[in-house]
This record gives C-alpha cells, sequence and structure tokens, in this order.
C-alpha cells in the first residue's frame, strides 16, 4: 500500500482543453485515458469540454489547461505574442466546411455575397479565406456568432452555417433536410484539423511530460481507430455522450477519411503545410508578411549539438552530396505528386460541374444496381437533396414510385445482355406526390477488358412535351368538333328554311280543304294534316336553338325573380320519386336573357338528370355568380370560348349512372341519344341556347359516379 501511495503521488496532474463537447472527436484522448496509456506514462489527465466561446490560447497561457486541442488559427495568437506551441495534427484535413440549405440554391462561395453567416471565431479564418480565393471582399459576408439552428438557415435569417463534416451533415440528415457542403479544401484552402498545442513553459519546464504526454496520446489515438466500436459504448456509458451510435460510427468514419492514417502517421505535421496556412492568413490580412513559424513547431528529436564531430564530417562529404542529390530527386517527386493531387481535384470538380450542369438525370449503379453516384438534377427527381444521399441506394430505396414501362428492361438484365435501351417512356411519381413522363435510357458500364461493370442511366424529363402534345390534340379534336357542328348547323339552317316554306303552302291548303270540306271522315283528316304540320313546325324551332339561331326576346332579368317564377314548373318536369332542391349563393344577379328559351333549358338538363337516377333521388341545382379567367373558359364546350369576366353559374348535379368518356363526346350532336329512338335533340338544343345567351357549358362525369353540368351566363352590363 505504501508503494501504490508512493506511485499515486507520482503522477503529474494535467489539464487538456478538448475543442467541443464529449464526442468521438476526441476519442484518442478517451482511449489514452481508459487503457492506461496515459498512467503508464506518469500522468493523470483530465479532460474539459469546450464550446463556441472557449479562447483556448487563454486556456493555456493563463495555466488552466496545459494542453488544448484547437485549430490552424494558434498561428495567429502565436504572432500575437502568445508562446503558443504546436506538438501534432491529429487531423491532416480540416473538418471546417459551410454547410447551407438545399433550398436555397447556393453552390458556390461566390453566392454568399451580400449574405449572413453563423460561425464560431475558431472556424472563421478558413472560411474567409474561402471567400478570399473566390474574389469577395473581407466585408461581403456578415459574420454572426455561432448557432446550431436549421430553422434559421430555413427561413431565410441566416444563409449558412460554419459546422463540422463529422457531425452536423448527419443531424441535418436525419432530421431530413436537404443540404449543401462549401469545402475550403475545394477553393484552395487546406489547413489542419483538431491540432493539439502547449505553451513554451511546459516545454522549458517540463520537458519529458510534454514527451510522454504526446506519445501516450497518439498511443491512443492508434488504439481508439482500431476499436471504434469500444470507444462508442465508452461514450455512451462513461462520459454521457448525448449523440446517438450511428451519429458516432458516421463520425468515425469521417475522422478516419480526414486522418489518412493508412498513409500518413496520425500527429504527423509539415512546415511546407503550416507555412501554406501562414500564407493565407497573410492575404486575408491576419499575419504580417514578415510572419515567423520559428519555435511553433515542436520537436519530438531536437538536435543534439554535435560541434565537436565536425573533423568527422570530412570523410562523407560526398555521401552527403549524393544523398542531398537523392533528396532534391524526391522534392521533385513530391512535388509532381502534389500537383498531379491538385489537377485531379480540380478534373473532379470540374467534372462534377459538368455532370450537375447537364440537363438531364444521370445515375451510375454497380452490378448489384446499388447507386454509386449521381448529379443534382437526378437527386433533385428523386427528392433525395444532394448526389451524397443517393450513394448506396438501390431501385426500392428511392421516394418515387416508378411505373412500370412495358418496354422497359430491369437493369440486371440490360448488363447480362450487353444491350442498351434507349428512350424508353415511364412514368414516375416524384416524392413530392407529382406524376411525371420521362425518357430513360440504359447502357451497360464496361471497363477496358470490355467486362460490365455496372449501368448508366440518364432519363429526361417529358411531362412538359406530353401536355404540349396532348394540348395540341385537344385542340385538333376541338376543330374538328367546330366543323362538324358548322357544317350540321348549316343544314339544319338549310332545312329549317325549306322545310318551313313547304310547311307554309301545305298549312295553307289544309286549311282551305278543311274549311271546304263538311264535317266527317275528310275533316278529321285534314286536322291530322294541321296537327302533323305543327309538330314540324315545333320540330324546326327546337333544330333552330340547336343552332343558335331561334326566335328569342333577350330582355333583362332578375335570376331571382326568375327562378320564383319558374320553379313550380320545373318542379312538375320530374317524377313524383325525384325532388328538386334549388340553392343560390352570393348576391341576386341579372342576365340578359330569353326567359322561355332559358326555362327550356333548365328543364331538359333537370329531365337529364332525372332520367340518369334509378328510384327516388335529388336533384340538385346550385346557381350563384363566379369571375372565369381565358383559362378555364378554354376548357368548356363552346368554340370560340366566350371572354373573361363574371358570369351567373347553374349547377345541375345528379348522382346517377354518369357518362362514359365516349358518350361524353358526343352529348351535344343532334339525334344522338341514349334512350330509346326519337330522342336526342335535348342537349343539342341546351347548347343553342347557352351560345345565343353567349354563355358556355362545361360537363363533368365519371362513370357510376353521376353527372355535374355547368352553365355559365354572362351577367347583364352596367
Amino acid at each position: 500500500m505504501f508503494l501504490l501511495a508512493l506511485a499515486a503521488e507520482a503522477q503529474e496532474k494535467v489539464t487538456v482543453q478538448l475543442k467541443w463537447k464529449h464526442a468521438f472527436q476526441f476519442a484518442g484522448y478517451y482511449a489514452a485515458v481508459e487503457k492506461g496509456f496515459y498512467q503508464e506514462a506518469g500522468l493523470e489527465v483530465t479532460l474539459v469540454e469546450g464550446g463556441p466561446e472557449t479562447h483556448f490560447a487563454n486556456e493555456l497561457t493563463s495555466g488552466r489547461s496545459q494542453y488544448a486541442v484547437a485549430l490552424s488559427s494558434m498561428l495567429i495568437h502565436r504572432n500575437e505574442g502568445q508562446p503558443l506551441v504546436a506538438l501534432a495534427a491529429i487531423l491532416q484535413h480540416s473538418a471546417e466546411i459551410l454547410l447551407v440549405p438545399e433550398v436555397s440554391g447556393i453552390n458556390t462561395p461566390h453566392q454568399m455575397a451580400g449574405k449572413t453567416v453563423a460561425v464560431s471565431p475558431e472556424d472563421t479564418p478558413a472560411l474567409l479565406a474561402m471567400f478570399k480565393n473566390e474574389g469577395l471582399a473581407a466585408d461581403a459576408v456578415k459574420t454572426i456568432p455561432y448557432e446550431f439552428n436549421p430553422e434559421k438557415m430555413l427561413s431565410g435569417v441566416i444563409a449558412g452555417m460554419g459546422a463540422y463534416t463529422i457531425n452536423e451533415p448527419f443531424i441535418l440528415r436525419e432530421r431530413g433536410i436537404p443540404f449543401r457542403l462549401i469545402q475550403p479544401r475545394d477553393y484552395g484552402v487546406d489547413f489542419y484539423g483538431d491540432c493539439l498545442y502547449t505553451t513554451e513553459a511546459e516545454i522549458q519546464k517540463h520537458p519529458a511530460r510534454v514527451r510522454a504526454f504526446l506519445d501516450a496520446t497518439l498511443k491512443g489515438w492508434q488504439y481508439a481507430m482500431s476499436h471504434r466500436e469500444e470507444i462508442i459504448e465508452l461514450l455512451k456509458d462513461r462520459y454521457h455522450c448525448p449523440l446517438s451510435r450511428e451519429a458516432m460510427h458516421y463520425e468515425a468514419d469521417e475522422m478516419a477519411r480526414l486522418m489518412f492514417s493508412e498513409l500518413i502517421d496520425i500527429g504527423h505535421m509539415n512546415e511546407g503545410r503550416w507555412r501554406h496556412i501562414g500564407d493565407t492568413y497573410v492575404r486575408l490580412g491576419m499575419l504580417p508578411a514578415n510572419y515567423s513559424l520559428e519555435g511553433f513547431l515542436y520537436e519530438r528529436n531536437p538536435k543534439t549539438d554535435l560541434s565537436w564531430l565536425w573533423w568527422t564530417l570530412g570523410g562523407t562529404i560526398g555521401s552527403t552530396l549524393l544523398l542531398a542529390a537523392l533528396v532534391l530527386g524526391l522534392v521533385r517527386v513530391n512535388n509532381r505528386i502534389a500537383q498531379a493531387e491538385r489537377q485531379a481535384r480540380e478534373a473532379q470538380a470540374m467534372l462534377q460541374t459538368v455532370i450537375n450542369t447537364i440537363p438531364v438525370g444521370v445515375v451510375w449503379k454497380d452490378r448489384q444496381s446499388h447507386i454509386l453516384g449521381c448529379n443534382q438534377l437526378f437527386a433533385d427527381y428523386a427528392g433525395l437533396g444532394s448526389p451524397q444521399n443517393a450513394q448506396g441506394l438501390t431501385q426500392d430505396g428511392l421516394a418515387w414510385t416508378d411505373e412500370k414501362s412495358p418496354h422497359d428492361l430491369p437493369d440486371q438484365e440490360v448488363m447480362e445482355q450487353g444491350s442498351s435501351v434507349l428512350l424508353a417512356e415511364k412514368t414516375l411519381r416524384t416524392a413530392s406526390g407529382q406524376l411525371r413522363a420521362f425518357y430513360q435510357s440504359k447502357v451497360p458500364l464496361k471497363n477496358d477488358r470490355g467486362e460490365t461493370i455496372g449501368l448508366l442511366s440518364v432519363i429526361e424529363d417529358i411531362t412538359s412535351l406530353k401536355m404540349a402534345e396532348s394540348h395540341q390534340t385537344r385542340l385538333k379534336d376541338r376543330l374538328i368538333q367546330s366543323q362538324k357542328y358548322e357544317s350540321l348547323h348549316r343544314l339544319a339552317n338549310g332545312v329549317c328554311h325549306h322545310s318551313n316554306n313547304i310547311l307554309q303552302a301545305l298549312t295553307s291548303y289544309a286549311e282551305l280543304a278543311r274549311m271546304q270540306s263538311p264535317p266527317g271522315q275528310t275533316r278529321d283528316f285534314m286536322d291530322g294534316v294541321l296537327r302533323e304540320s305543327q309538330r314540324v313546325a315545333a320540330l324546326n324551332r327546337v333544330l333552330l336553338t340547336c343552332t343558335g339561331h331561334g326566335m328569342h326576346q333577350f330582355v333583362d332579368t332578375s335570376w331571382q325573380s326568375f327562378m320564383e317564377e319558374s320553379l313550380p314548373t320545373l318542379k312538375c318536369c320530374l317524377p313524383s320519386s325525384h325532388l328538386l332542391e334549388w340553392k343560390h349563393e352570393g348576391p341576386d344577379a341579372c342576365i340578359h336573357a330569353d326567359s322561355e328559351s332559358l326555362r327550356h333549358l333548365l328543364i331538359n338538363l333537370l329531365t337529364n338528370a332525372s332520367e340518369a337516377t334509378d328510384g327516388a333521388s335529388t336533384v340538385h341545382l346550385c346557381t350563384g355568380t363566379v369571375i372565369c379567367e381565358a383559362a378555364y373558359l378554354q376548357e368548356t364546350h363552346v368554340d370560340p370560348a366566350p371572354l373573361p369576366g363574371e358570369y351567373l353559374y347553374l349547377d345541375i348535379m345528379d348522382k346517377g349512372r354518369g357518362m362514359e368518356p365516349e358518350v361524353l363526346n358526343m352529348v351535344f350532336d343532334p339525334f344522338f341519344s341514349t334512350k330509346f329512338t326519337g330522342r336526342g335533340l335535348g342537349m343539342a338544343a341546351v347548347l343553342g341556347i347557352v351560345k345565343s345567351h353567349l354563355g358556355t357549358i362545361k360537363i363533368q362525369s365519371d362513370a357510376g359516379k353521376g353527372t355535374t353540368v355547368r352553365v355559365l351566363l354572362p351577367l347583364a352590363q352596367k
């Protein structure tokens, strides 16, 4: 026990200021504590959470913390006179990004001009450097203190916010909020992330402790990245981390991507990279041009003074020169690699820009039909928000409903047969519920050996084209119908004219013969001739009404008064088992109309509604006024359509058998009827009366559900 007590007293206590709240972002430090790496180094380490208002330089220089995790911006505080030293760079690429909502339409930093961004002070330099590289002035983008508030982004209060790729994107994706990531690295700003810092005083007073702490920390990081599940359970149980396990798995994967630990040792720093970071701050006016890195970078293996051995170097000058040549060659190779990487990034960015600019949806899949990538337009069609959200999904995982086409081949058949499907029509119900038409083409993707490795699919929205074709077909049908009605009207007018002349002579002869015939069979025959002549004359009047050329007496008519006068007659035209309900909405309306023709119109429509309903039922007559636009009037059965304006509407509604589309297309044809022979002029007469009143008519009918006939009559001009 005495020895254990001595060992406990020997543990040196140090405090580490973390950059943020407990999360997998600091997994290496938790691993070093829990696995005893710090204890083996003779250290008792306390980890302190940070936040957006934590000033890491002050925490170190005040002595409250001996070590701190912060960003590359500590170089600025070093040149302000604070004795800070960088020990290690945990992330080879900073996780700092600009997060913008999908609905904003912002794709590049240049589009942020004049907008507001919520950002923490430590994140500000990287984003400002990105804006500077895009040619924006220092005050072009307004910054406010950071807070994670997606609602402010969606409402437009702020255009975006500084964020980390390791956590905020996962939260937005879980909430179903579409977003875009704008990375400073894509615009020439490549900083280190989550660097470990201390002070010159700590190194001078406790050099062995600094070295032991750094070695234990890096050992902790190696263990954490190899045992992620264990560290996640530790965070949930010991540190009560509020994040879900899925969120921490996502954070761990992003950390591994930014560490490049499979290629670069964890913690590695390069003076050239720090020089690039410093030069970036110079362009922003945050550092003077003569800034210095001297003393800022920690040397794990400090050089020993070997001046007394200079005499031994004479024999190795030749070897040194050869080594220098080799190093020079390696430097050139390294520069070429760096240039190639930069060109590859630029080419990749340009390729993505080209793909996103293509005005059709593009998606490519692997052999198992999992999506490898897509362009922005395809992501918009599928309701995914961004192309990143499509990766790994299959057709079943997309939000739209795929209406299969008979000519469409499944993805697997296209890849197995090696044949292409070009311009196959298909219908998709998008994530918003909208039904749209597309052309889809599928071609197998092949490698340089001719082996099929996946599938490329292109979809083109042809909804507007289909609507235009449908509109053109509808106009053509209306033209044909108009020509047919015009021909029928001319024929009816001519027949009625000549028939009336013959009837006039026939009636005159019959009346003379009747007058000169004594009572008896001959006079009865003449009465029959006169009776039938009157029926023919009535038929002629109906035919003239169908053509809109009937005899009318137009006067300004109060609709309320007309209905009160006509209602008893209208009810009498219905069988006793059917009721008529009339309802008028709004104030009384005045129309310029012929009352008898209008009453005849209502009798025909109410009779049709009654005959379409079996058994006891109620026929509804609803009237009122409505303002009609030109587009609405174009969809009616009168061509040319009347002028837009205020109309009296008459809606006659029944719950009867309804009409099939082919019956509805012929409902106004003279002598067409679904009833017994000898009928068929009622709806033709209705259309003629409507035309003579400069109105129009519209019918909506579903087989088995009923019919609604709407008559529109223009209000009398004031």
